[in-house]
């Protein structure tokens, strides 16, 4: 029996921040390029013509990015933290804690029934470009502090 698995029920966990509230996961993407395919290779007898298409290269994007609930509670300032460590500060320059911060983490997917219906394994993953979608302000009634953070990764594993 196929399982439709819904958009809503998935949960992301990176190494030591559990409890983010995510809105949004997405990325990495594999894109085949097509070589050949609509032109023929050749033509026989009887006038009929041949196709040929195979793989001409591969395009892998080792990026996901999460959108989540922004603040400054324990799991946003443990990614903030995390942040900070990875990349040199403008001002003062000098050297940064990227080698030894890279971090696991886990895309997990439920089944309808709550159940772990899959599950993606990140390795060595290390925070790339963060992002404040929106902020609070008089004028943003009703809109949730939204904070954006790109991870790259060096594998990803899938888990059933």
């Amino acid at each position: 029996m196929v399982q439709y698995l819904t958009s809503s029920r998935f949960y992301f966990e990176i190494d030591g921040v559990t409890s983010l509230f995510v809105k949004k996961v997405s990325g990495p993407s594999i894109s085949l390029k097509v070589a050949g395919g609509d032109a023929a290779i050749g033509v026989s007898k009887d006038a009929k013509t041949q196709t040929q298409a195979t793989i001409g290269g591969v395009e892998y994007d080792s990026r996901i990015t999460l959108t989540y609930v922004g603040g400054n509670e324990s799991d946003q300032k443990k990614l903030y933290d995390w942040y900070n460590k990875c990349h040199v500060d403008t001002y003062s320059g000098g050297g940064s804690e990227a080698t030894k911060s890279r971090k696991t983490g886990s895309l997990v997917i439920y089944d309808p029934d709550g159940k772990e219906a899959m599950r993606f394994n990140f390795t060595d993953l290390f925070p790339g470009t963060a992002t404040q979608i929106n902020s609070l302000s008089v004028d943003s009634g009703g809109q949730l502090a939204e904070d954006s953070l790109e991870l790259y990764f060096t594998q990803v594993t899938r888990k059933v």
